[in-house]
This record gives C-alpha cells, sequence and structure tokens, in this order.
C-alpha cells in the first residue's frame, strides 16, 4: 500500500510544481482558450502525463518490486498508455488549432481499434444470472464504443472550471479501489498516478481557473479511466464486472447520454456544441461557478463510493446505494430540468397504457360508423353520448345554430349521465377545450370537449378525432333536417 500512496503523492506534487512551465508553454504554442480575459492555457493533458509519468518512473525505479510489477503487466498497461499518447498528441492539436469534430471522433476511432489489437478487448458480458462471450466483431464494436465513448463523456463534461478534472478524480478513485481488491496492483499504480495528477492540477483549475484541461486533458483522462476499467474489472465478480466500471463514470456517462439524446430528439448533430450541460443547467438555476464544481464533486464522490459499495455489497452497502440513488434523483429533477427525461418517461408511461389508447381509438372508428347511419337529431346525440360517456372529458358540450348565425336561434346541450341534456353548463376558469366544428348546410354547430387541468395525460387521439370523427360529423349534419332555423 506504501507504492501507492507514494506514487500518488508524487504525481500530485510533479504536476503542481510543473504547472507554471507547462502553462507558459501553453501560452508561448498559442493553445489558449481566449474565451477568457486574459486567454486562459490548456494544458491539462501534458500536466497529467508529466505528473503521472514521472511518478510511475520514479518509484519504478527505486522500489524493484514495484518497477518488477509495472514490466510484469506491460501487455495490459502498454496499449492503454500508447492509446493515451496517441489520444494526448490529437487533444493537444485540437487545443492549438481547433480540428473538424468529425476528423477527431474519427481519429478516436482509430486510436481505440489500434488499442483492441494490442489486447485491450471487451469479449466477455457478464450479467447476475450468466455471461455472454462476444463475436469478435461485437467485442471491437463494444470496444471502441466503450473506449471513445468515456474518451468523448469527460470532454463533454470540461465546460466548466474544474468540473471535469475533479469528476475524473473520484472516477480514477473508484478504478484505484476496484483494482486493488480485484488483485490487478499494476492497474491500481496507474490509477493512483492519474489521481495524484488530477490533484495536482485541481487547484490550478478550480473557479476561477488559472488553468484549464483542454481536450487534451479531458481525452486523456477519459481514454486512460476508459482503458483502465477495462483491464482493472476483469476476474472480478459478475455484480462488479458489470456495475463499478459503469457507475464510476456515473457524472460524466449521463451528461453524455443526456446530450446525445437531447440533440437527436431536437434533430441536430450530436457533434453541435450547445449549452444545456449538467454544469450549464446548475449555473442557470442560479449556482455559482465555484457552487457547481462542488455540486458536481459531490455527485462524482458519490458515484464512487457506490461503485465501491458494489465490489463487496451487502445489506448496509444496498442501503447506503438506495440512499445516494434518491438523493441523485432528488437533484436531477429540482435543478436540472432535464425535458428530454420528462419527455421520454411520458411515453414510457404512454407505452404502457397503450392497450386502452387502442380501445379508445377503435371507440372513435366505430362512432364515425355509427354517425354515418343517423337520421335525426336525436340519433346523432345518442351516437355523441354513447362515444363520449365514459370518455376523459370533463364536459361535453353540443351547441348548434342556423346557418345565418343570428343570435336567438342556436341551442346547447351537454352530456349528463349518459345522455344530452339542454341547457349550457359553466365553465370552469381552470378548463381547456377542443373544439370541433361541422357544418350540416342549413345549419351546423360545434362539439366542445372541456377537460381541466391538472389531470394525467390525455389517451385520446385528438389527430384521429379530428381525422375520423370531424368529417362524419359533417356528413351526419347533412343527413338530418335543419333543428334550428331563422324565424
Amino acid at each position: 500500500m506504501g507504492s501507492y500512496l507514494l506514487v500518488f503523492l508524487i504525481s500530485a506534487g510533479c504536476s503542481a510544481l510543473a504547472m507554471p512551465l507547462l502553462m507558459a508553454v501553453g501560452v508561448r504554442v498559442g493553445a489558449l482558450d481566449d474565451t477568457r480575459t486574459p486567454p486562459v492555457p490548456r494544458v491539462g493533458g501534458w500536466t497529467l502525463a508529466v505528473g503521472s509519468g514521472v511518478a510511475l518512473l520514479l518509484v519504478g525505479f527505486v522500489f524493484a518490486p514495484t518497477g518488477l510489477t509495472l514490466l510484469a503487466t506491460s501487455r495490459s498497461i502498454g496499449p492503454v498508455t500508447l492509446g493515451a499518447a496517441g489520444i494526448l498528441l490529437l487533444g493537444t492539436l485540437d487545443d492549438i488549432r481547433p480540428l473538424p469534430a468529425l476528423l477527431k471522433f474519427s481519429t478516436q476511432i482509430l486510436i481505440a481499434g489500434i488499442v483492441y489489437a494490442m489486447g485491450v478487448r471487451i469479449e466477455l458480458l457478464t450479467f447476475p444470472l450468466g455471461s455472454l462471450a462476444l463475436a469478435p466483431f461485437v467485442s471491437v464494436a463494444f470496444t471502441i464504443v466503450w473506449l471513445v465513448g468515456i474518451t468523448n463523456a469527460f470532454n463533454l463534461l470540461d465546460g466548466a472550471d474544474g468540473v471535469a478534472a475533479g469528476s475524473a478524480f473520484f472516477s480514477a478513485t473508484a478504478i484505484f479501489v476496484m483494482s486493488v481488491l480485484l488483485g490487478h496492483p499494476a492497474i491500481g499504480l496507474v490509477a493512483a498516478a492519474l489521481a495524484g495528477a488530477l490533484l495536482g492540477f485541481l487547484p490550478f483549475n478550480f473557479p476561477p481557473a488559472r488553468a484549464f484541461l483542454g481536450d487534451s486533458g479531458s481525452m486523456v483522462a477519459g481514454f486512460l479511466l476508459a482503458g483502465l476499467a477495462v483491464e482493472g474489472s476483469t476476474k472480478g465478480a459478475t455484480l462488479v464486472a458489470i456495475s463499478v466500471p459503469l457507475v464510476a463514470f456515473a457524472v460524466p456517462v449521463f451528461d453524455t447520454t443526456i446530450t446525445v439524446l437531447r440533440r437527436l430528439i431536437r434533430g441536430r448533430s450530436v457533434f453541435e456544441r450547445d449549452e444545456e450541460h449538467v454544469h450549464h443547467r446548475l449555473q442557470r438555476a442560479g449556482f455559482t461557478p465555484r457552487q457547481v464544481a462542488s455540486l458536481v464533486y459531490a455527485a462524482s464522490a458519490g458515484a464512487a463510493l457506490l461503485a465501491m459499495l458494489f465490489i463487496n455489497p451487502g445489506v448496509r452497502s444496498f442501503a447506503v446505494i438506495l440512499i445516494i440513488v434518491g438523493a441523485s434523483t432528488l437533484v436531477i429533477v429540482r435543478f436540472l430540468r432535464l425535458h428530454e427525461l420528462n419527455e421520454l418517461a411520458r411515453l414510457a408511461k404512454r407505452g404502457v397504457l397503450q392497450p386502452r389508447s387502442v380501445v379508445m381509438n377503435v371507440q372513435l372508428r366505430h362512432a364515425a360508423e355509427r354517425l354515418e347511419r343517423v337520421r335525426t337529431l336525436d340519433d346523432f346525440q345518442k351516437a355523441l353520448a354513447m362515444l363520449f360517456e365514459r370518455s376523459e372529458f370533463d364536459q361535453v358540450v353540443l351547441t348548434i345554430n342556423s346557418s345565418d348565425e343570428r343570435r336567438g336561434h342556436s341551442k346547447t346541450w351537454f352530456l349528463d349521465g349518459g345522455v344530452f341534456s339542454e341547457g349550457a353548463p359553466k365553465r370552469h376558469h381552470d378548463e381547456w377545450e377542443v373544439v370541433c366544428p361541422f357544418d350540416g348546410g342549413g345549419w351546423g354547430g360545434q362539439l366542445h370537449l372541456r377537460r381541466r387541468l391538472g389531470r394525467r395525460s390525455l389517451m385520446l387521439d385528438l389527430n384521429l378525432l379530428m381525422e375520423i370523427v370531424q368529417p362524419a360529423l359533417d356528413r351526419a349534419a347533412r343527413q338530418i333536417e335543419a333543428p334550428v332555423t331563422p324565424s
């Protein structure tokens, strides 16, 4: 355990000491964020590389057991490290001169594919009730999606001071604990070095930031964490293999998932930038930059704790899990106002109730057929009463008038107890209504469907009502002699 702590402390110290020099280099080469005055250097990737690299080399050279451990597992650590180096180069180029989003994404896929070919692979999906061996082409797809997805998840989260670096620190802590407990000391050493480098960088990145992670830092942190999670979660219990890596990255994964859904729902490119991320929503909710960072840290720490609890689950662990999930849900509902989630929940609820909706739509079609056969106003009212007797509307009002629309030549009925009674019911102030007009030639009218606000979602398909029932009302009215005539 001493080696882990030493790596962590050296990495933190080296990254903090290297920051002034790296910031000066960032200014010199033009790796700057010019949205701030003065421009802020984007040197996070090189800070992580210097801090963690120096710590691992120094401890591995001084302490032979640690060095031998790193060398013995070079087949698992080597590909991840080389892939991170490629991502670092890509991110640095983008920090100096922004690259097209499609070019960056394609290069990330290429690097992930090379890392897969070098042995970092997801070949088995484990579930509580068993496991599933992946075919080679499916394994390639899963591995690339995981590596590229987590890389971009942290990159998307890097939109506010201190947010991505703090979240990555807690994720690295969770991966460290998982790796050590599952018997992967080398993965634990690299995770400890990454966590230390992030901690050394945070004082310069916490609001108001003097340095940014940039694409180089956020993508390197994401790629390293994704690769270490693949290698560190193997040979673990079924629940651990599924839950720990995913839960440890809960904050960036959640933000990225909502971002992709939002852009797809709105018909926009997934590469298009917007200001609807978690940190943006928290800022609009009135939180200061430091409060936003603190809230993200709290959520990331909660996710890290949750991930650790899955390593050794028990009754108390599940109690804490429920508390954390409940608190997270409360924050999401209270502050983030994620309309996409609300819409998906509404669609899911409608899907559950779809059989009832189908029945109501069938009733609409039957009602249209009955209206085709009416010949009197009484038959007309009975057909409507059958349709709306058990409807979702609070008031069903039928008004007819002569074609000249002069005052005194209209009548009104309302549905009461399955029959239409003459009279005009009082309309409540909290009602909305749908008006369905019809024209019988010498006379016409309107069918008013009223509903109180605050009730559950309407299952009746209003589009179908207008497409099927409204034309049937017109045809039925033309078959009935004018019940109201001008004097």
